[in-house]
C-alpha cells in the first residue's frame, strides 16, 4: 500500500475530474433519453388526435 499516497493531492484531484466528468456523462445520457420520450409522446398524441378526428368523420 506505499503507493496509495497523496502527493500533493494529486490523486484528489484526479478523482474528483473523474466525478465530475462521469456524472456529466450520466447527466446527458438520462437528458438525452427523457428528451426523446418526451418526442415519442408528443408523436404518439398527435397521431392519436388524428385518428380520433378521422373516425368522427366516417372515414
Amino acid at each position: 500500500m506505499g503507493f496509495v499516497r497523496n502527493e500533493q493531492g494529486v490523486i484528489l484531484a484526479a478523482s474528483l475530474i473523474l466525478l465530475f466528468l462521469v456524472s456529466l456523462f450520466l447527466f446527458t445520457i438520462v437528458s438525452w433519453h427523457s428528451n426523446l420520450y418526451r418526442t415519442y409522446d408528443s408523436i404518439e398524441l398527435h397521431y392519436e388526435k388524428e385518428t380520433s378526428k378521422l373516425m368522427r368523420q366516417g372515414g
